[in-house]
């Protein structure tokens, strides 16, 4: 459908398939507000995206539900101008979309449940989306981080309905602020994000989330909102770039630092690759030299408790090992796709470990970690391959475990990869099972040798009969295709003791022993 649109956002002019998708003839809508053909939800994002605009601002594929003539709403995309030879007027073209490309960041998942605004994910999505459309339209935006002072030490002295409602209260300040009413987020516990326009005072939010807090929280507890904000120029950059240049203010924020002196996105986003650049180069300068080491935690019978065998852990030397866990820099290596070089000089680490124990008793069997991007790869399998034929028996002594399957895309492919470490000998399990919908996939599309339950699957299942039904089903599934069962996170006897009752065959956790550098201490 195509409309031409006034400066005060009322349509004049329309041609197109309105009478099969909106009920009406085009000639029928002259007069009427442009966004009342939109879902209500999307109204105030569109007229404040229109209103903003530049004498020549462009619009590129905005999301939007539109309503239809049965009532229900379907999604589309506004693309168009606004033309100062025509009194300042937009043309703009409205396309429904197919079913199946629902916008990402209207999925529930992407929503924090307790305060109703995005989560972290979901609000760097959205708001690389929103900040494009307005910086092509030649518009103005900002991004504000918002810290909400002492909020979880209030929680301690409130019941956990109360302490949602005020959390809510707070999002409904913020979403209420935000552009488009909908693009306010949730950082972590204390911090969030929004993105808004420049007749936003942010001294005002501040005060209405203290003021409401105020009202709600512990009357010895003081919440405070404190603020920093940047220019959410994304001139320039592509909305992945956009979302790339949120996330890292928002950790840098996160981290107590000043990200208002940065500028703008864009200035963010240089300081961001060169920062990245730098962590790149460092980590395959620890790839190249294996400079990190390995510790070693136990995985156990859950009916006797003997040492199955160990899984090899990173741990980094020198300054990044000081920072505590590995889980960021081995999440970069994965985005930036460093990560098989990762992979193979951790398992030519755990290949020597195992050769050196060899001839002196031996040790548990090892559990080298292969990431979903590595397992994918016929370089990185061919070149492991190689390794693991270097000494005789290490099917024996090396297992593979397969992290980040959500990096899998070709099932296919992937499969033939495992049943040719299979072929030799070698197990193969699946991590982090159960932590999403994709589960029943894998299960479906690898054959493997066994799978390990993610850690906050485990702890739900062990806190309702439901989790517990669920948990036991899923080990009677596995035990009848033959694959062996692993649970993550078993912190004391009883937990133990449940995941045996469910069928269970594994268990690994502070219960059993914390990871150490000796693997001969668990024999």
């Amino acid at each position: 459908m195509l409309f031409e649109v006034d400066s005060n956002l009322s349509i004049l002019f329309s041609a197109g398939t309105t009478n099969e998708l909106l009920g009406k003839p085009g000639d029928s809508l002259a007069g009427q507000p442009f966004a009342s053909l939109l879902d209500e939800a999307d109204q105030q994002m569109v007229d404040e995206l229109l209103l903003g605009a530049s004498k020549d601002g462009r619009f590129d594929d905005i999301d939007v539900r539109l309503r239809l003539k049965s009532g229900a709403t379907c999604n589309a995309d506004i693309s168009g101008y606004r033309v100062p030879d025509f009194h300042d007027n937009f043309f703009l073209a409205v396309k429904v979309r197919p079913k199946r490309s629902a916008p990402a960041h209207r999925r529930l998942a992407d929503r924090d449940p307790d305060s109703g605004v995005l989560n972290e994910k979901g609000f760097a999505n959205a708001a690389s989306k929103r900040i494009q459309s307005i910086s092509t339209a030649g518009g103005d935006a900002k991004m504000t981080l918002v810290k909400v002072s002492n909020l979880e030490t209030a929680r301690k002295g409130m019941s956990e309905d109360a302490h949602k409602r005020m959390v809510g209260a707070i999002g409904g300040i913020l979403s209420s602020h935000s552009a488009g009413g909908n693009t306010a987020g949730r950082i972590d516990d204390e911090h969030f994000g929004i993105i808004h326009g420049d007749d936003v005072d942010i001294a005002t939010v501040n005060n209405q989330i203290e003021a409401a807090a105020k009202d709600m929280a512990p009357e010895n507890i003081a919440i405070k909102s404190k603020s920093q904000t940047v220019d959410a120029d994304g001139a320039g950059l592509t909305e992945d770039q956009i979302a790339k240049a949120i996330s890292y203010t928002m950790k840098a924020y996160t981290e107590n630092k000043d990200v208002s002196s940065h500028g703008n996105l864009n200035s963010i986003f240089e300081t961001m690759m060169a920062d990245t650049m730098r962590q790149v180069d460092a980590f395959r300068q620890i790839c190249m030299s294996r400079d990190f080491d390995l510790h070693f935690m136990p995985i156990c019978d859950l009916k006797n408790g003997a040492v199955h065998h160990l899984e090899a852990l990173t741990r980094f030397r020198g300054k990044i090992g000081a920072s505590g866990s590995p889980y960021k820099l081995i999440t970069l290596a994965e985005e930036v796709g460093v990560i098989s070089e990762f992979d193979l000089a951790v398992a030519y680490k755990a290949v020597e470990t195992a050769k050196a124990h060899a001839d002196t008793g031996g040790i548990p069997p090892l559990a080298v970690n292969v990431s979903g991007h590595s397992i994918s790869s016929g370089d990185f399998v061919h070149e492991l391959q190689v390794l693991l034929e270097s000494a005789t028996d290490l099917s024996q002594m090396i297992s593979l475990e397969i992290t980040e399957s959500a990096e899998i895309t070709d099932f296919d492919q992937v499969n033939e990869h495992i049943q040719a470490f299979r072929r030799k000998q070698f197990t193969v399990a699946l991590d982090d099972f159960g932590a999403g919908a994709a589960s029943f996939d894998y299960l479906n599309n690898f054959d493997v040798d066994a799978v390990k339950f993610d850690g906050p699957v485990v702890k739900r299942a062990y806190q309702t009969e439901k989790g517990k039904a669920f948990l036991a089903s899923m080990a009677t599934l596995c035990k009848t295709t033959g694959i062996e069962t692993i649970a993550e996170m078993v912190e004391d006897a009883d937990l133990a003791r449940f995941l045996r009752d469910c069928g269970i065959n594994l268990g690994q956790g502070y219960h059993f022993g914390k990871p150490g550098p000796d693997p001969k201490a668990f024999t």
